[in-house]
C-alpha cells in the first residue's frame, strides 16, 4: 500500500512522476520565496533553509529535469536529495493505493503541507509510522478514507480491534517564550545597529536580554526594541528597558570563544556560550569582530519554558478529541530537532535508579493515570528520524523511540509489547 523502502534507480522516475501528480509550481513558488526572504534577511539563511529542506530538495531535482529533460542518473547517488525522493515515494504509492476520492484530498493536503514546514513535518511522521507498521507486517489503514474517525492511521490487525494511532510532531519552539524564529528576526535587527560601533572591539562583550513574558513578536515592536538596546549598548549602559526588559552587560575574555567557529560539537559550543554569558541553553548569536574580539548576544524569559507540559497538553487534547475511545489507541510524539542519540540518552538516565527522572518519565507517569484515557494503551516519543542506504540500492530510515506502555489498560493486549525498540519497562 505504501512504499516502505526507497530504491535509488528509481529516484529520476519517481520525481517525473511526483511532479507530475502534485505540480512543480508548489515547490517552485515556496523556494523562491523563501529564497527572496533569506537575500533580505542573511540571518534567518540556516533556520529557513533547514526548515524547508524538502522543497529546496524538490527544486534542485527540478531544475535538473529542466536542463537535462529529466533528473541525471547520477544523483541517485546524492543522499542530499533522499529525504525528499523518499517522501515523493511514499506520497505516490499511496495514491496509487487510494480510491479517486482519497487521491485527490491527499494530493491537496500534499499540496497545502509544502507551503507549511509545520504541516509537513507532521505528514512526514504520519508516512514514517505508517511505514513502522507495515515493516511489522501489520496492515495500516488511513481512517480519512473511510471516514471512520479523526485520528492519523489504524492499525488493523493489532490487537483484538485494531490499535489507533495519532502522530504529533513538536518543533524545538513549542512552549518556548522566545521563538527561534523570532530570535533570529531581532538579531538582524539588531546587529547593523551594532556592526560600526563594535568593529573596534578587542575583547568580547556579552549582551543579554531578559523579557519580563513572551519575548515580543510584532516587527514593529521589534524594530523599536532593536534601537532601544542598540543605544544602550552604545553607551554601554545597562538596566531596565521601556517594555520592563532587562538588559545586562558584561565584558569577558574573547580568547573563551576562540574554538566555536571550528568546533563541531553542539553540548561543546553552547558549554562556552552559556560560560561567557551566565546564561543556560538560551537562543544566542556570536559575531566575530574585525578586531579580534566577540559579540555574545542573547535573547531570554524571566518565565520559564513550557516544552513537556505544551507537548502533554496537546497530547491530552488528542486523547479526548481525536481518539473513538471504543478500542486501544497510541500517541506517537516526534520531538523534531531531537536526534536519536540524545532521546537514548533520556532514557537511560530514566533507568538509571541512580539519577533523577527526566521531565519525560515525571510527565508520562500523570499522563498516563489520567482520566478519561483508558484507551491509551502507550506514548511513544520519537527522534528526529535519518535516511541511511542499505544494500542493493536501498535507502531505509531509521530514528530512536522511547515507549511507554500501558499494560493495566482494559484495552491492553500483549501484541502491543515490543513494537519499539525502547520502552519502559518489560518489552
Amino acid at each position: 500500500m505504501i512504499a516502505i523502502d526507497i530504491q535509488t534507480a528509481d529516484i529520476p522516475e519517481t520525481y517525473r512522476r511526483f511532479a507530475e501528480v502534485v505540480g512543480e509550481a508548489f515547490w517552485e513558488k515556496r523556494a523562491t520565496a523563501i529564497s527572496q526572504e533569506i537575500a533580505g534577511k542573511p540571518f534567518l539563511k540556516e533556520y529557513l533553509a533547514r526548515e524547508n529542506a524538502i522543497c529546496f530538495q524538490l527544486e534542485y531535482l527540478r531544475m535538473l529535469a529542466q536542463q537535462y529533460g529529466s533528473v541525471p542518473a547520477s544523483e541517485i547517488h546524492n543522499r542530499a536529495i533522499y529525504p525528499a525522493a523518499g517522501f515523493a515515494a511514499q506520497v505516490l504509492s499511496l495514491l496509487d493505493a487510494s480510491s479517486e476520492a482519497f487521491a485527490e484530498q491527499f494530493r491537496r493536503r500534499v499540496q497545502g503541507a509544502l507551503k507549511n514546514p509545520d504541516n509537513l513535518r507532521g505528514l512526514r511522521l504520519e508516512l514514517a509510522m505508517a511505514t513502522h507498521f507495515l515493516r511489522r507486517g501489520y496492515r495500516v489503514n488511513w481512517p480519512e478514507m473511510t471516514e471512520t474517525g479523526r485520528f492519523d492511521l489504524l492499525v488493523e490487525d493489532l490487537g483484538p480491534h485494531g490499535l489507533e494511532v495519532e502522530c504529533k510532531s513538536f518543533s524545538p519552539d513549542t512552549g518556548r517564550k522566545v521563538p527561534r524564529l523570532v530570535a533570529l528576526e531581532f538579531f538582524g535587527m539588531l546587529w547593523p545597529r551594532l556592526e560600526g560601533t563594535t568593529r573596534g572591539l578587542r575583547t568580547g562583550l556579552a549582551v543579554v536580554l531578559t523579557a519580563p513574558g513572551r519575548f515580543p513578536t510584532h516587527e514593529d515592536t521589534l524594530r523599536a526594541l532593536a534601537a532601544e538596546v542598540g543605544r544602550h549598548i552604545f553607551s554601554g549602559q545597562d538596566g531596565t528597558l521601556d517594555d520592563g526588559t532587562l538588559l545586562r552587560i558584561t565584558e569577558f575574555d574573547a580568547a573563551r570563544l576562540g574554538h566555536i567557529p571550528i568546533s563541531t560539537n553542539p553540548d561543546e559550543r553552547r558549554s562556552a556560550i552559556d560560560g561567557v554569558t551566565e546564561t543556560q541553553n538560551r537562543e544566542s548569536l556570536v559575531l566575530g569582530t574585525t578586531a579580534g574580539g566577540a559579540i555574545a548576544l542573547i535573547v531570554q524569559s524571566v518565565k520559564d519554558d513550557t516544552f513537556m507540559p505544551s507537548v502533554f497538553d496537546t497530547l491530552s487534547t488528542s486523547a479526548r478529541r481525536q481518539l473513538t475511545g471504543d478500542r486501544a489507541a497510541m500517541l506517537l510524539a516526534e520531538l523534531h530537532g531531537m536526534q536519536g542519540e540524545q532521546l537514548l540518552s533520556i532514557a537511560g538516565q530514566d533507568q538509571d535508579p541512580q539519577q533523577p527522572p527526566t521531565t519525560i518519565a515525571l510527565g508520562i507517569t500523570k499522563f498516563l493515570t489520567g482520566p478519561p484515557r483508558d484507551h491509551v494503551v502507550g506514548v511513544g516519543f520519537l527522534s528526529e528520524g535519518a535516511l541511511r542506504p542499505v544494500e542493493n540500492g536501498v535507502v531505509t530510515s531509521d530514528g530512536a523511540a522511547y515507549y511507554f506502555p500501558k499494560r493495566d489498560s482494559r484495552f491492553w493486549s500483549e501484541t502491543f509489547s515490543g513494537l519499539f525498540t525502547w520502552s519502559r519497562g518489560a518489552q
